[in-house]
């Protein structure tokens, strides 16, 4: 971020202000630095960015998103954010509010009432009405800090830039509005000061008066600051800028070139030297954004290639969502995963686009999202996409069959097995019909798993044994090892332990022929299940391992609550009582996350979890539970893998440092480094610490280091 000059004032103004009132609405004109003026204060808990909402309904949705709250089933979005914050000391910034101040001002008076804790820190160009709150007004730059400003911009493209007195007339020729000041200090680099006032004096009158403006002198004043800036672009940067406003929340190259049809990246330079486009570097790229003020401005010239743009801006984002769909599925599930939230509110745009104008297409656009929407929790928004798309009935039917399958996943997340069996019959119903064999494997496979754990379980094993007949049939392993998992489900249901062992074990075999993570990912797991309740606790420990080795990249399943549950019924069956409810309050922290009912594992972990309750009492069981639910990934990691009394044989003090730096994940080369010992002395420590924590290897010696961190904090 760059500097902020002439805010310190104002900040600790504001600071007092919201030790006074919960509720400090920052107002002014476009361009005067509220926004800017808000993020100075620091410290917030969440930053909610308004300008891309478009409704009242999607104002809960967008503090949920900007808090890190998935939607929860059987709970408005209001009702969950409520509940989550009715004790939490919380700061919430709210950024241009203007455009929603009514639904603005209503959630926040929930907000208020509810949670006697949180405060609100709105930017608007209105206050929100809401009582009890307070308007800070923010005030234009005064002139030394204008001053500043415009120097320290000015640098960014002529790093010899020196101010001289035409500066700070600019500056008040430009009412010292920074968003102004900065659009002006773009000129330096083919302008001098003096050439800029010049041109301010007799061209500003003019467009301020060609121009129709809202909202007073200062407004007027950044509007044809900007349009000055615009006209002094090539008409192939117009045509750019005005289509860069079909964009929400920020854009990269290849979004830029497909709505505008061509190469842009020298238009795009242009727009971001004249300062109408902020580049920002984003996981290892680039991303450019409008702010609003200016967004606003290239919406109004944009004209009459809106259509055109917004049409290529949502296949350009339909295409986006189905790569992201693969890549989920297929490849690095973390990477896609913030890839793709990084883009939610242009493919929420483009899907607003097709339910105007394209609902086909917007069906397979939604069908491609359903599974970002489960990871992100999002299930309740995209049942609700795919419901209504499917509703217009516009879709070919082999469209509809991919969508009522994603539908119907949803559905079974959130345990509503009537709404499940619906869209997976109906799916079986068409793929007979069109004589798609592998369709109606799938279908069968699916129909299955929407009677576990409490439907019709013989029905449900002759839908899976049916299911891999024909999987097999078509030489197609991995349904066939999906419909494996079904039946282990179907069989653990019925309490058939050793015939869930036997069906994951088919699965196993299958998914590493095919190399399938998120297949190999599932099998283990249910081989663990089977292993606790047949009492095999190497076994277990073993494969619930065997699902850990596989998060190197994220997932498949770090975020699905079932290897936490795997992982709190091996802590309970080895005496690891803290452990086991620590993993069982994260287990259940990740199912609320991610809206999804009581998880099919659970059922067979409670009664461990109880037990283990009654040992340790229900009030530490609670305070245990608290904790895990706030544990991160890989301390829930390490406590799933600890080793049985472990933390009880006592180390060397070499010992202990070099264990230290094997949880910090240095190798033996950089352990020897920094404790100036030779390679081969740091290997012996390293083999006499697994020897003597009665450890097979490097990764359980750096979990187990983890894990007694996690107790040391506790402790401390």
């Amino acid at each position: 971020m760059t500097r902020c000059f002439g805010r310190s004032a104002d900040a600790e103004r504001l600071t007092g202000l919201l030790g006074e009132s919960r509720l400090v609405t920052l107002v002014g004109a476009p361009g005067v630095g509220k926004t800017r003026l808000a993020l100075e204060l620091g410290g917030h808990s969440g930053f909610v960015a308004l300008e891309a909402v478009s409704g009242s309904g999607a104002v809960p949705t967008a503090f949920a998103s900007a808090l890190g709250f998935a939607q929860e089933t059987g709970s408005t979005t209001t009702d969950m954010i409520t509940a989550r914050l009715a004790e939490a000391e919380a700061l919430l910034i709210v950024d241009n509010c203007e455009h929603l101040a009514d639904a603005v001002a209503e959630f926040a008076h929930r907000l208020l009432l509810d949670c006697p804790r949180t405060r609100i820190l709105a930017t608007s160009r209105v206050g929100l009405g809401v009582s009890g709150e307070q308007l800070f007004r923010v005030p234009s730059l005064d002139g030394d800090s204008a001053a500043l400003l415009f120097a320290d911009r000015a640098r960014l493209v002529r790093p010899d830039f020196v101010a001289d007195a035409a500066v700070a007339q600019i500056c008040g020729r430009l009412d010292g509005l920074p968003l102004a000041i900065e659009l002006a200090a773009a000129w330096t680099r083919v302008l001098t000061p003096v050439q800029i006032l010049h041109r301010l004096d007799t061209v500003l009158p003019m467009l301020a008066q060609a121009e129709t403006f809202a909202g007073g002198d200062r407004h007027s004043t950044m509007e044809a600051t900007v349009a000055w800036s615009y006209r002094l672009l090539s008409p192939e940067q117009k045509r750019l800028f005005g289509q860069l406003s079909v964009f929400v929340g920020g854009f990269d190259l290849a979004a830029a070139a497909a709505v505008a049809g061509v190469d842009v990246l020298d238009e795009l330079t242009a727009l971001v030297d004249h300062s109408l486009v902020v580049a920002q570097t984003a996981g290892g790229g680039m991303r450019y954004r409008l702010l609003e003020p200016i967004r606003e401005y290239a919406a109004a010239v944009l004209g009459t290639d809106e259509e055109r743009a917004r049409a290529r801006h949502a296949e350009h984002y339909r295409a986006v969502a189905r790569r992201g769909d693969l890549g989920l599925r297929r490849g690095d599930r973390g990477r896609h995963l913030a890839a793709m939230s990084e883009e939610e509110g242009n493919l929420h745009s483009a899907l607003r686009w097709a339910r105007a104008n394209d609902q086909a297409r917007g069906l397979l656009m939604a069908t491609s999202l359903a599974y970002f929407w489960e990871l992100r929790g999002r299930i309740n928004d995209g049942r609700a996409w795919l419901a209504e798309f499917l509703d217009a009935g516009t879709a070919e039917e082999r469209a509809r069959v991919e969508a009522l399958t994603r539908l119907g996943r949803l559905a079974w997340r959130q345990w509503d097995h009537e709404e499940a069996r619906r869209c997976f019959t109906e799916c079986l119903d068409v793929a007979r019909r069109l004589d798609d064999h592998q369709g109606i494997a799938r279908g069968m496979r699916n129909l299955a798993l929407a009677e576990c754990p409490a439907g019709d379980l013989q029905r449900a094993a002759d839908l899976c044994e049916q299911s891999i007949r024909l999987h097999s049939a078509q030489g197609d392993e991995i349904g066939c090892g999906w419909a494996w998992t079904v039946l282990g489900m179907v069989r653990a249901a019925e309490r058939r332990w050793q015939d869930c062992d036997r069906a994951c074990r088919e699965a196993l075999d299958m998914s590493r022929e095919q190399r399938s993570t998120a297949l190999e990912a599932t099998a283990h797991l249910g081989i663990a299940f089977a292993a606790a309740n047949l009492g095999d606790t190497s076994t277990h420990r073993r494969h619930v391992a065997a699902v850990l080795a596989g998060f190197s990249d994220g997932g498949p399943f770090m975020d699905d609550p079932d290897w936490l549950w795997a992982a709190s019924g091996l802590a309970a069956n080895e005496g690891r009582n803290r452990a086991a409810l620590r993993l069982a309050g994260a287990a259940r922290a990740v199912g609320r996350r991610g809206s999804r009912m009581p998880s099919t594992m659970m059922t067979f972990s409670d009664e461990a979890v109880e037990r283990v309750t009654r040992q340790v009492g229900s009030r530490t069981a609670a305070r245990l539970m608290s904790q895990g639910a706030a544990m991160t990934v890989e301390q829930l990691a390490a406590a799933a893998l600890e080793h049985p009394d472990a933390a009880d044989r006592p180390l060397s003090a070499r010992e202990r440092e070099v264990a230290v730096l094997v949880g910090d994940g240095l190798s033996n080369e950089r352990i020897a480094a920094e404790l100036v010992l030779s390679r081969r002395t740091v290997e012996t420590h390293v083999e006499h610490l697994k020897q003597k924590l009665d450890l097979s290897g490097r990764n359980e010696l750096m979990a187990w280091e983890l894990s007694r961190r996690v107790e040391t904090d506790e402790v401390g």
